[in-house]
């Protein structure tokens, strides 16, 4: 491993990102959201599920969709011009990716064989992974990150002790936290809380957190939450959304809006809700502050067009009859 952190300081900057399928835009936009947050690392390159970045690849690695990250060692528009001059010595496998699997277990071996992979094969303990990614071209490349995939799942509602059937998954969850233009030490606030769910994500991610929620029962379920996840940097509060004041303005917020006819929420009209919620937003945040919300009626959103710009709406389908859509408002100022 430490020949291999070595190596690895000598090679390129570049990477390649390989995203997650089931909702593409949504994945190329929160990378795109973390380049103009974090300003260090650059999109060189989109195709389908591949981003070529040339920079520091550490913020993906906190995104909910990016999959693999590895190291671009060489490219070449064919595979067999490959060298292997840039990779560190030690065992290793070949993966082929972008290629029709039909394809692949013969390029595997051929690019292993080219690479002097005689006697430096292994499955079960190697040194680094490769993997040769073919988009444009052929790019020879090191893996030096594999997304958890139980990370998520550990954190889904049924695993916490208080949960909602229709609490949001961690993964889009902490979406809304990487596209809310926020840095770690920054503050977020999520107006309507519910479980907790969304401030979890935060909070791992190193942001404070600030939580309401008009419904004791959730406040209360949220704070059981935080402490199932050892999170006790927090403030809470249980107040209805027009009502609610807090020390100074926060950097971001980030919520799931409530839906539905009537929202549930001391009996608010929906429509009244909303134009109250983007009001209390406006003041809330700081100037150049945005809010990444999710909401099911784009029409509400002509309620918070005197106050916000309208970044980004990534519609994603939930089942047949449920479309949420995903939002970037950028405040005015």
């Amino acid at each position: 491993m430490e020949k291999l952190k070595a190596v690895q300081k000598k090679m390129s900057s570049r990477y390649i990102l390989e995203i997650s399928g089931e909702n593409i835009e949504i994945a190329r936009t929160e990378i795109k959201c973390l380049q103009e947050t974090y300003r260090d690392f650059q999109i060189i390159y989109l195709e389908n599920k591949f981003i070529v970045i040339d920079g520091n690849p550490d913020r993906a690695m906190n995104s909910a969709f990016t999959n693999y990250i590895s190291r671009i060692v060489e490219e070449n528009d064919y595979y067999d011009d490959f060298l292997g001059s840039g990779m560190p010595e030690g065992l290793f496998y070949v993966r082929v990716i972008g290629k029709p699997k039909t394809e692949t277990e013969n390029l595997e071996s051929e690019i292993g064989k080219n690479l002097g992979g005689h006697g430096r094969i292994s499955f079960k303990n190697p040194d680094f992974k490769v993997r040769a990614i073919f988009i444009d071209k052929w790019y020879l490349c090191i893996l030096i990150y594999e997304r958890d995939k139980k990370r998520f799942e550990e954190r889904r509602a049924p695993m916490r002790p208080f949960f909602s059937p229709v609490s949001l998954h961690p993964k889009y969850a902490r979406y809304l936290v990487n596209t809310s233009g926020t840095v770690e030490g920054d503050t977020v606030l999520d107006p309507f809380c519910g479980t907790g769910g969304i401030l979890i994500e935060a909070s791992m991610l190193g942001r404070k957190i600030i939580g309401n929620d008009s419904s004791l029962n959730m406040v209360m379920g949220t704070k059981l939450n935080f402490k199932y996840f050892g999170i006790e940097d927090y403030k809470m509060y249980n107040l209805d959304i027009a009502e609610l004041s807090i020390d100074k303005r926060v950097d971001g917020i980030v919520t799931d809006m409530p839906y539905g006819r009537s929202s549930g929420i001391n009996n608010h009209d929906i429509v009244e809700l909303y134009k109250e919620s983007f009001i209390k937003f406006n003041e809330l945040l700081k100037s150049s502050g945005k809010c990444s919300i999710i909401v099911n009626n784009i029409q509400f959103l002509d309620y918070a067009r005197d106050y916000f710009n309208i970044e980004k709406i990534v519609p994603v389908y939930q089942h047949k009859s449920l479309i949420r859509q995903f939002v970037i408002l950028s405040k005015v100022n």
